[in-house]
């Protein structure tokens, strides 16, 4: 998996289909046009506008734990999520930074009374708010790439007493704060954790008893698998909810004494089959959380206990995200003059990683386009990349669009 920049690039109409031409690369001007547009459409095209895919906002959830501080998961964590969250295809995208626990509350009564403080404090809002990520990467002097770059320069893990993690206190409030988010267009959570799923004594949800006396401090996985199904199946606003699992995230006691009595890889698993089903590997066990179940042979998160953790891979996973979540779908442009574009003089192209392909529409909606990529129009009048071409588009580092107008639909 690669980090990608995705530039995504609309042509606008000429008149009549000219002759193939080599081109070049096309060169932005001040309002965003693109003159001489490059490949075999070139004939057909004066002008390349900036395309905009379906707006998306993604909050990354970040565990902060006193466990997070050792052999540089933090450190790591903080560099892939900057690192990734560089590319340029997170420009068009609203991105934002929560983390967790933040602090500590007194202890509950079954742990000396409640005179010992926890780790267990949830913030009720983002570190870094929600905000359109633009072209200012992570070394501007402001932008919200800035905005996340310095907080978790300035903030390391937390260093209360224990290794709490309070992740459904986490998960609810960032739920809240994409429910919040005023515009039409995927919802995205991407939670990075060690496992330790605890703090659960505050609540009346059922759980499990840890060895200090109180009868269900450790979350019970079922909980936090609810919640982001829920979120997932919200009819108005869907959240989909990725999991990666850094190293920590593999543990198991059956007393409950320092970990949880189950299996961690197979709760989160569990966890990230409930948030997103549709984008977790088709052939992904450990669906269901089950308190006896096994570890998975094949974890429906990103489980980075397993194969080695680097900075490198976990960027890569953030990219993977955007791309399953977001999809390939990118709108018609919208002519300057206010004309309207012919649908039967449409063509696309794609370019990936250097590459160029003139893709053609189906014309039937039953080819999925597996071996051969293709396009086809939403019921809403976008244009969609499918089968090969989609597949093709997530998997790349570089990637431009064109939708290329003024020559008869190529037709597959």
């Amino acid at each position: 998996m690669m980090v990608r920049s995705w530039v995504l690039v609309i042509a606008l109409a000429a008149v009549g289909c000219g002759p193939p031409s080599s081109g070049g690369d096309d060169d932005d001007t001040t309002d965003g046009a693109v003159n001489n547009a490059d490949s075999s459409f070139q004939g057909c095209a004066t002008a390349t506008y900036n395309a905009q895919q379906v707006p998306a906002a993604m909050l990354v959830v970040l565990d902060r734990s006193s466990s997070m501080a050792q052999n540089s998961k933090y450190t790591f964590a903080a560099q892939a999520i900057v690192q990734a969250l560089d590319a340029d295809s997170f420009d068009s995208m609203f991105v934002g930074l929560y983390a967790a626990p933040s602090g500590s509350v007194p202890g509950p009564s079954c742990l000396l009374g409640g005179l010992i403080p926890v780790s267990c404090q949830a913030p009720a809002f983002p570190q870094v708010d929600l905000a359109l990520a633009g072209t200012s990467k992570s070394g501007a002097a402001t932008g919200v790439r800035h905005d996340i770059k310095a907080w978790l320069t300035a903030n390391g893990t937390d260093n209360g007493q224990g290794d709490a993690s309070p992740m459904h206190a986490a998960l609810t409030a960032v739920i809240g704060s994409l429910k919040g988010w005023p515009m039409t267009g995927k919802r995205i959570i991407l939670a990075v954790t060690d496992g330790t799923l605890s703090c659960n004594q505050f609540s009346n949800r059922p759980g499990y008893a840890d060895c200090n006396g109180c009868d269900h401090d450790w979350e019970n996985p079922m909980n936090i698998a609810t919640l982001v199904a829920d979120a997932y199946m919200d009819p108005q606003k869907p959240i989909e909810t990725f999991v990666v699992g850094v190293p920590g995230a593999d543990t198991y006691d059956a007393q409950g004494c320092n970990f949880p009595p189950y299996r961690m890889r197979q709760a989160l698993s569990a966890i990230a089959y409930a948030g997103s089903p549709v984008h977790v590997p088709q052939a992904c066990t450990g669906r269901t959380y089950m308190q006896s179940g096994a570890d998975p042979t094949l974890s429906c998160h990103f489980d980075m206990t397993q194969g080695g953790f680097t900075p490198q891979r976990l960027a890569d996973a953030i990219a993977q995200v955007r791309g399953a979540a977001v999809g390939c779908t990118v709108e018609l442009p919208r002519p300057p003059d206010g004309s309207q574009i012919d649908r039967s003089k449409v063509n696309v192209q794609l370019q990936v990683d250097g590459t160029t392909s003139d893709l053609s529409k189906r014309a039937n909606a039953s080819n999925p386009c597996l071996t051969t990529g293709c396009w086809d129009y939403t019921a809403d009048g976008k244009v969609e990349l499918l089968g090969k071409a989609c597949d093709d588009l997530r998997a790349a580092r570089s990637v431009q669009v064109k939708v290329v107008t003024g020559c008869m639909t190529r037709v597959l």
